[in-house]
């Protein structure tokens, strides 16, 4: 029975990765034609700002200069209780742009501060579509005018633009996050190539406001808001579309210590969000997967016992080759991806390192979450260069 039972879980694992690789390929493979438009809807933009003083220019200087009817967009810094600089640099925009406003929001104890920073921003918008960048963000001049056709079909609810990582050679935690962060956004591509559940991603995200009114806004107690938000959408029948060409750079973590803080609020936010999926179809049953993302990875463990499965069994060499085929395709798309990225191409040869760090930071936050221990929003702290080409 033991046997049966790692051989179903070895299984369930690489199954799961081989469809992530090919979702990859065919996101790393496809090139739709994208009409534009430079003064359609009315977009409301959101920036939600905590001690973003060093990278918030670079974005303000972005949003400011679209290549869209700046009559059409206006910019809303909502900023929570900073203590560096950056209530005096959105203030240096506010005066100089009539389309950019400068909000402070007032303290309190909510889990999750972006979604609560967004939820109050959103009462004072404008435009019919609600726009999100983090501060760390860099947008290409042409998102809006790339998202803005894409909202004619009134059964659009959301758009998610592509993200890029901005500083992938700061270090080598900086490399290994930027290629776990790439092979995710080309599975989110190989998705909405084929129909499938197509998730938010928190910044370069376009929904519809009236859509957000009817779902209550932003979840505030939950440690991943957009994917939460994606969920709802979904399950309310509205598409939500990705665009590979509204292209945004945004930071990775640079150093180990930060970036171990991030994964665990993701992965514990998918942990969480499993819980509250209550009805599957095609869709959603693809959703399910990512929500489900961290208990792969946990499964993986397996992996390193099949030699409890007798060598030169059957159920052996069956298990051996489902493992050496999804171990082949992540590897020959991770070499694609590091190629096309100027990430290293040495690095899937390490990635078998960062992938046993991957697994121990998922136990820890199931743990976290089989223990109820308090939720904690833990805000990302940027890279100390403030000079980032792109």
């Amino acid at each position: 029975m033991f046997q049966v039972l790692l051989l179903l879980l070895s299984l369930a694992m690489s199954s799961w990765s081989s469809y992530n690789s090919f979702l990859a390929i065919r996101g790393v493979t496809w090139k739709p034609v994208e009409t534009r438009d430079f003064s359609g809807v009315r977009f409301s933009i959101i920036v939600p700002a905590k001690n973003e003083g060093k990278v918030l220019p670079r974005l303000l200087d972005r949003l400011v200069n679209m290549e869209y009817d700046r009559s059409k967009y206006d910019i809303t810094v909502i900023q929570d209780s900073s203590t560096d600089d950056t209530q005096e640099q959105c203030r240096r925009y506010e005066l100089k742009y009539d389309n950019v406003k400068c909000v402070t929001l007032p303290p309190s104890n909510k889990v999750n501060g972006k979604s609560r920073a967004l939820n109050y921003a959103l009462m004072t918008t404008k435009g019919d579509i609600v726009g999100i960048f983090d501060a760390d963000s860099v947008p290409k001049l042409d998102v809006l005018s790339i998202v803005a056709p894409k909202f004619y079909d009134p059964k659009v609810g959301a758009v998610q633009g592509k993200l890029v990582p901005i500083n992938v050679r700061e270090s080598l935690t900086a490399r290994f996050a930027s290629l776990e962060e790439l092979l995710y956004e080309y599975s989110i591509a190989g998705r909405a190539r084929m129909g499938l559940f197509v998730p938010l991603e928190g910044t370069c995200s376009f929904i519809r406001k009236d859509v957000l009114s009817m779902v209550g806004g932003w979840n505030e107690e939950t440690l991943t808001e957009d994917l939460d938000l994606s969920l709802k959408l979904h399950s309310l029948g509205y598409k939500v579309l990705y665009s590979p060409s509204a292209l945004t750079w945004r930071e990775v973590p640079v150093r180990f210590r930060v970036l171990w803080k991030q994964r665990i609020r993701w992965y514990r936010g998918h942990f969480e969000v499993s819980w509250k999926i209550n009805r599957i179809n095609g869709k959603l049953l693809d959703g399910f997967i990512i929500t489900l993302s961290p208990f792969f990875m946990i499964i993986s463990v397996v992996n390193y016992g099949l030699f409890l499965l007798y060598p030169f069994s059957l159920w052996y060499f069956l298990a051996t080759a489902l493992v050496s085929i999804a171990t082949l395709m992540s590897f020959l798309i991770s070499m694609s991806i590091s190629r096309r990225h100027m990430i290293g191409l040495f690095l899937p040869f390490l990635s078998l390192v960062y992938i046993n760090l991957i697994i121990l930071m998922n136990f820890y936050a199931a743990l976290l979450e089989l223990l109820r221990i308090k939720k904690e929003w833990v805000k990302t702290e940027r890279s100390p260069s403030t000079n980032l080409g792109v």
